[in-house]
C-alpha cells in the first residue's frame, strides 16, 4: 500500500508540474501546446487567420469565448510589445494547432488594445489565459468573401425577425428604404410644427430595449429628458440620427433599428449583444 501511494503521489505531482509548465518564446511569451496539427507551416504579418478563442481572468472566470460561435478573422501583425503578444501567438501556430497563453493583463488592454484602463473584472497586473485553435490561414479575397456572404444571411434573418416582431406587436410600420429603418407614429403633429432638422436642439424622452423587451435605457425612470444638439456624426448609436430627423416637435414614435443603424458587431459589453436590432421609442418635447 505504501508503494501504491508513493506511485499515485508521484503521478499526480507529475501531472500538476505538466499542467502549470509554460514554454517561453525569445520575446517572453508564456505557451503551451494542447494539440499540435500535421500541418507545419505557420501564418506570417499581414496574412488573416480564422481562430476560435476564449479568455479568462486571473480567477479563471471565462470573460469572453467564440467557442460555439462564428470565429473571429484577423489580421496577423507585427507585435506591439515584448513579454507576450497576442500577434507573436498567433503567429506560432499552424492550422489546427490549439495552444494556451498566458498574456499580461495591462499590456493586452493598454498596449494591444489601446484601452484606456483595465475592465472591472480585471485585476491590474494579473495574467490572462488565452486559449486558442486556429481554424484556418485565409487570403484577404477569402475573409472578404466570407464577410459578405455573412452579412447577407445575418440581414435576411434580421428582417425576418423583424417582420415577425412586427406582426406580434400589431404594429402598421413605414419603411425607409435608404436606411433600413421602420416607423410607426402614435402622435403625429401638422406640417407647421417645428421640424428636428441638422443643428436642431432637441429636448426629448426615449426608451431604447432590445426585441425580448429588456429595457437598456429609459429617460423617464432616469427622471430626465435628454437635450442635445443634432449633428451627423456625434451620436453612438448613429441611428438616433436618422430616428430625430424623422421627427417634429410634440410627435410620439416607435422605430425598429437595424443592427448596423445601432451598436452593430460589437454591441455594448454587459448591455447589447452583437448584431442586436434596437427599437426605441421617442417623444420630443421641445425643437429650438
Amino acid at each position: 500500500m505504501h508503494k501504491v501511494h508513493i506511485i499515485w503521489f508521484f503521478i499526480i505531482a507529475v501531472i500538476t508540474a505538466s499542467c502549470n509548465n509554460y514554454s517561453k518564446t525569445d520575446n517572453g511569451l508564456r505557451y503551451k501546446f494542447l494539440s499540435r496539427s500535421k500541418n507545419k507551416q505557420l501564418p506570417v504579418v499581414g496574412e488573416y487567420v480564422q481562430v476560435y478563442y476564449s479568455i479568462n481572468n486571473s480567477e479563471d472566470s471565462t470573460i469572453f469565448t467564440l467557442f460555439g460561435k462564428t470565429p473571429e478573422r484577423i489580421q496577423l501583425t507585427q507585435p506591439t510589445h515584448k513579454g507576450g503578444d497576442i500577434m507573436e501567438a498567433l503567429g506560432i501556430m499552424a492550422e489546427g494547432d490549439s495552444a494556451q497563453f498566458l498574456i499580461n493583463a495591462d499590456s493586452f488592454y493598454l498596449a494591444t488594445r489601446r484601452e484606456m484602463e483595465l475592465p472591472s473584472y480585471v485585476k491590474p497586473g494579473t495574467d490572462l489565459k488565452f486559449i486558442i485553435k486556429m481554424d484556418k490561414r485565409l487570403t484577404r479575397f477569402q475573409v472578404d468573401s466570407l464577410y459578405n456572404a455573412e452579412k447577407i444571411a445575418r440581414w435576411n434573418e434580421e428582417i425576418k425577425n423583424i417582420e415577425a416582431y412586427i406582426r406580434k406587436n400589431g404594429y402598421t410600420m413605414e419603411l425607409d428604404s435608404v436606411t433600413g429603418l421602420r416607423m410607426q407614429f402614435h402622435q403625429k403633429m401638422a406640417d407647421s410644427a417645428k421640424r428636428v432638422t441638422e443643428g436642431s436642439v432637441v429636448k426629448f424622452h426615449f426608451i431604447g430595449k432590445l426585441m425580448d423587451g429588456t429595457e437598456f435605457y429609459n429617460s423617464y425612470t432616469m427622471g430626465h429628458p435628454q437635450t442635445i444638439r443634432v449633428a451627423k456624426g456625434n451620436f453612438d448609436p448613429i441611428g438616433m440620427y436618422e430616428m430625430l430627423i424623422q421627427m417634429k416637435e410634440g410627435e410620439k414614435a416607435t422605430f425598429i433599428l437595424p443592427y448596423d443603424l445601432g451598436y452593430g458587431a460589437k454591441g455594448v459589453e454587459g448591455m447589447i449583444p452583437p448584431f442586436s436590432t434596437l427599437i426605441y421609442e421617442l417623444n420630443i418635447l421641445k425643437v429650438q
